[in-house]
C-alpha cells in the first residue's frame, strides 16, 4: 500500500493518477479529509481512498511525502510515530519563492531534515525534477527520468519498482546527502520553465543504458 501525503496538491495528484493507472493500492493523505476523498475520486482511486494524513500513513508501506515546503516539518513532526520502519519517499523542495531560489537550511536537505526528524523511518529522495503538469496529463505518455537517493538500499528498490510502474525510468543518484543537489536541480528547472513559458520541463540522463 502506497500513501501520498500531501495527495491533494499538484505533485501529488499527478503521481496518484498515474498509479490509478497501474492497479497500484493507493491511499490519497491530506489534512482535510473531505479533501483528500475528493482528490483520491479525482484521481480515479475512488472517494473511499481519501483518508487524514494520519490515517493514510499509518495504513501504508511506502509513505510519500508531496507537500508544500511550509508544511514538511509539522507534517513529519505529527506522522512521526507511524513512519517506523517504513519507507519514506520525500519529494520536498526548499524552494523559497520571494527569492526564487532554493535554500538549504542548516546547509542540508529537506530529505535529510526528515531522517532527523524520523530516525526510524527508511527515507528517500526523489521526484524533485519530474513535471507535476506532465504527470496529471494521462494523455501524454510519462517521459524523463527520477533521480532519487538514499542511504538505505533496501528502501530504494520498492521506490525504483513504483517508478517503473508507472513507465518512468529510476536513476539512483547514491546517499541521501545527494538530495542536495537534486533540489538545487529543482530550482533550476523551475527558472528554465519561467524563461521558456514552459510548465514540463524535465531531467533525463542521455546515454545510460
Amino acid at each position: 500500500m502506497i500513501a501520498i501525503i500531501g495527495g491533494t496538491g499538484r505533485l501529488g495528484l499527478g503521481l496518484a493518477r498515474r498509479l490509478s493507472r497501474t492497479q497500484t493500492p493507493v491511499l490519497i493523505g491530506s489534512r482535510d479529509e473531505n479533501r483528500a476523498r475528493t482528490a483520491a475520486a479525482e484521481a480515479g482511486l475512488g472517494a473511499g481512498q481519501g483518508r487524514t494524513n494520519v490515517d493514510a500513513a499509518r495504513s501504508a508501506d511506502l509513505v510519500i511525502l508531496a507537500v508544500p515546503n511550509e508544511g514538511h516539518e509539522p507534517t513529519l513532526r505529527a506522522l512521526a510515530p507511524h513512519l517506523g520502519g517504513k519507507v519514506l519517499l520525500d519529494t520536498t523542495v526548499h524552494y523559497d519563492r520571494t527569492t526564487r531560489s532554493v535554500v538549504l537550511p542548516g546547509g542540508i536537505s529537506a530529505a535529510e531534515r526528515a531522517q532527523q526528524l524520523v530516525p526510524q523511518a527508511r527515507v528517500v529522495s526523489g521526484f524533485h525534477t519530474v513535471s507535476a503538469a506532465m504527470l496529471a496529463d494521462l494523455e501524454r505518455p510519462a517521459r524523463g527520468d527520477v533521480l532519487f537517493c538514499g542511504d538505505d538500499a533496501g528502501a530504494k528498490e520498492p521506490v525504483a519498482a513504483m517508478v517503473r510502474s508507472i513507465d518512468m525510468r529510476p536513476v539512483d543518484a547514491g546517499a541521501l546527502a545527494t538530495s542536495r543537489l537534486l533540489e538545487q536541480l529543482a530550482g533550476l528547472l523551475i527558472d528554465l520553465n519561467r524563461r521558456y513559458k514552459k510548465k514540463d520541463l524535465t531531467i533525463q540522463i542521455a546515454g545510460l543504458e
